[in-house]
């Protein structure tokens, strides 16, 4: 969750470059914007499921970032997204909240 927030805060210079999806997004208004931070939380989760799951190829990561929709299907795909989310963090609780968790096990 703290890599999240860094990324949060990587992507937000982005947002004052004219044209670039960052930009689009924030002119797009709050809901946009909010969205664009939840669905980095959302991805931070799923994205890190995947890494470890695929043996830490971080091909899978790279390509899951490259899905660019729309603000307003973007909105739709984190809803469904976290509730993906929700349930891979649910079935895989010592991944995610265990102290004592070593990357070994996954």
């Amino acid at each position: 969750m703290i890599f999240a927030f860094y990324w949060a805060l990587w992507h937000l210079p982005l947002s004052f470059i004219k044209g670039y999806y960052h930009s689009e997004v924030a002119f797009g208004g709050l809901l946009y914007s909010l969205n664009f931070i939840v669905s980095l939380f959302v991805f931070v989760i799923l994205m890190n499921r995947l890494y470890f799951k695929t043996n830490r190829n971080i091909t899978i990561a790279i390509l899951f970032h490259l899905f660019a929709t729309h603000p307003d299907s973007k909105v739709i795909q984190t809803a469904i997204l976290l509730l993906i989310a929700i349930v891979v963090v649910a079935k895989n609780k010592e991944l995610f909240f265990s102290s004592n968790f070593k990357f070994d096990d996954v």
